[in-house]
């Protein structure tokens, strides 16, 4: 059994964050302790491994994506710098 606080040291997120997990019902607390603590045991811990899993499996799927969109800018933003070349080159009147 682990206090919050050895899971967010354990894991690297914050407290914070394990409580928000909380508020939002994705990761609840096996129990709480005398002191009103969050207490997680191995189950609770194979749960917020796969948050993690899942919230990195997203953060990778949307850079893809970002680097799919800037592409595109950039395609775009060649075809708008060949139009000004070739109006300097005085090709374009």
């Amino acid at each position: 059994m682990r206090t919050v606080n050895d899971v967010s040291k354990l894991t690297g997120i914050s407290i914070r964050t394990l409580h928000y997990y909380d508020e939002i019902g994705i990761l609840k607390p096996t129990t709480y302790n005398e002191a009103g603590y969050r207490i997680y045991d191995d189950k609770a811990m194979e749960t917020l491994q796969q948050i993690l899993f899942f919230k990195e499996f997203d953060k990778e799927k949307t850079l893809i994506n970002q680097k799919k969109i800037l592409l595109l800018k950039k395609e775009r933003l060649n075809g708008l710098i060949k139009l000004i070349d070739d109006k300097l080159k005085g090709k374009i009147k």
